[in-house]
């Protein structure tokens, strides 16, 4: 099945002599339980993608489908919800909560969600076990490797059971091994519990892990 449908997406900031065009009649379509690769260098309009995909920015023209429903249709409200549903987000820079511990920080979502206390706290705990951080689910983020601080925000994405997985730069933080681990790990989750996940990288050896590269430079995406 289509787990995703990116149609003839346009997105332009500003007007006249100021306006940009961020990304240029972009089409793209993922299979359930398919992992994509994102490549592109900076500026390309990589993470612009990915945030419209989410339901973060709305696109100048163009529709975003996720599974039977169409995320550009939705009012903001509704996107919310969605997003606390059906989209799981793992930053660059990890996002995580200060003053929360590794658990908290993992279920700080859950309130928006339709998953019930006991469904979240299930969850929660399987993660927990699953991502290596049993023993330090009451440490905060400061008592965390960068290694452990992107699996908790790999938890925090996983924690909904969402239908699709957006990632932007997993590895940017980490060495190569940390970085090969938690690119590893992204793909086990995402194929074990059938999800649809893309990753933007600008890393070729992450690529390895991911079913199919899809290239994009100055807003245009380019197959293969």
């Amino acid at each position: 099945m289509t787990a995703l449908i990116v149609d003839d997406v346009t997105k332009v900031y500003g007007e006249g002599h100021t306006e940009v065009r961020a990304l240029c009649n972009a089409s793209l379509e993922l299979g359930d339980n398919e992992f994509l690769a994102l490549l592109g260098p900076s500026g390309s309009g990589k993470t612009t993608l990915l945030s419209v995909i989410g339901g973060l920015l709305a696109p100048t023209s163009g529709t975003v489908t996720v599974g039977e429903i169409q995320l550009t249709a939705l009012s903001r409200k509704e996107q919310t919800r969605f997003r606390a549903n059906r989209v799981g987000f793992v930053f660059q820079g990890f996002n995580l909560v200060p003053f929360l511990t590794a658990r908290e920080n993992m279920t700080v979502m859950a309130p928006i969600s339709d998953a019930t206390r006991d469904e979240i706290e299930a969850r929660t705990d399987q993660l927990l076990e699953e991502l290596g951080l049993t023993a330090r689910r009451d440490n905060l983020p400061e008592q965390l490797s960068g290694g452990e601080r992107q699996r908790v925000a790999i938890g925090r994405a996983l924690v909904s059971d969402p239908d699709l997985i957006l990632v932007d730069e997993p590895t940017a933080s980490l060495d190569t091994e940390l970085g090969t681990q938690v690119v590893q790990l992204l793909a086990s989750e995402i194929k074990s519990r059938g999800k649809a996940g893309i990753m933007v990288t600008h890393d070729l050896r992450m690529v390895e892990f991911t079913d199919r590269t899809v290239r994009i430079l100055d807003g245009e995406l380019l197959n293969g």
